[in-house]
């Protein structure tokens, strides 16, 4: 029953990394760009949700606003930044990408604070049980709402006019600018989703774990998540979240205190620290050593 609560503990939390990956695959697909900033939309959407509570909004119509006013800030950032750029090197517009997380994190740092900051209750306080296992009304929401927006995105992304416009811009730009579409304006809407999407991812991570500017460092993480699904995969960015989700809650739950109990048997050593953080790492080095494409990724994808 343990093993199944870490189980669902990882899949909550693994379904949200999905929803952050997304957008950094999004974009890489459009533009062929790695968003470092991913992280500072995450860490911006949570606050601005925060900031809206506190202004006395109710926090699920301040989240739905924080949503908004991050899609205005991911479009604002590829028109007036990113949009100039456009000739630039592509290592060029990743450091500009990083420093505009670093932006981020100032900004928020000196309005907010370093301390970590009680975030407002976006769903009912509670439990419930179902056959001896405990769940949260925030992990189930957080598992129920990530997976309905994953899967919604991926149909709309596959099945809808504009969807079927972003995937053209994606696979061949000289092809779709051939038939009349405007992939500046994919570009945009693209940086668009990708914000929103953070935000969102940002929000549900923050009424988990709390919210502090080390929210941001939820970037690195999306990083491995990307690896493992495929830089170009859609669909290997949410599994890839929910695997790297679950080996976190299985690592944090059961290796870490195995390991730290054989160590205090037979050596001074008392703690193995967050060895939790260090698995996406790990498993990143694993797979572009095993499979560089990722699990879903073609061999036509560049290696970052």
């Amino acid at each position: 029953m343990f093993t199944l609560q870490l189980v669902i503990a990882g899949v909550a939390v693994g379904s949200v990394y999905a929803l952050i990956a997304l957008g950094i695959v999004l974009i890489y697909k459009c533009s062929g760009v790695v968003n470092f900033a991913q992280g500072g939309y995450a860490m911006l959407g949570a606050f601005f949700t925060y900031a809206l509570a506190q202004a006395g909004l109710h926090p699920a119509l301040g989240l739905l606003i924080a949503v908004v006013l991050m899609g205005a800030v991911g479009a604002l950032t590829q028109i007036l930044i990113l949009r100039p750029m456009l000739k630039a090197p592509v290592v060029a517009v990743m450091m500009v990408t990083l420093g505009i997380l670093i932006t981020f994190r100032a900004v928020c740092l000196f309005i907010w604070g370093p301390d970590q900051l009680a975030f407002p209750q976006l769903f009912p306080a509670g439990v419930i049980e179902l056959g001896g296992i405990f769940m949260t009304y925030n992990y189930i929401a957080a598992v129920l709402l990530s997976s309905v927006l994953c899967a919604a995105f991926l149909a709309f992304y596959r099945y809808t006019p504009l969807g079927l416009m972003q995937r053209c811009t994606a696979d061949n730009t000289r092809a779709a600018l051939a038939i009349g579409i405007d992939v500046s304006r994919q570009v945009t809407i693209a940086w668009v989703a990708s914000a929103m999407l953070a935000g969102l991812g940002g929000a549900l991570l923050a009424s988990l774990n709390g919210l502090s500017v080390n929210l941001s460092n939820i970037g690195l993480v999306a990083f491995p998540v990307i690896v493992l699904g495929g830089m170009t995969s859609l669909v290997g960015a949410v599994v890839g979240g929910v695997v790297l989700g679950v080996l976190q809650a299985l690592t944090d739950g059961m290796l870490t205190p195995a390991i730290e109990r054989v160590l205090r048997e037979y050596t001074e050593i008392y703690s193995v620290g967050a060895l939790q953080q260090v698995i996406p790492y790990a498993l990143l080095v694993l797979v572009l050593l095993v499979r560089p494409q990722g699990i879903f990724g073609t061999r036509e994808s560049e290696r970052v």
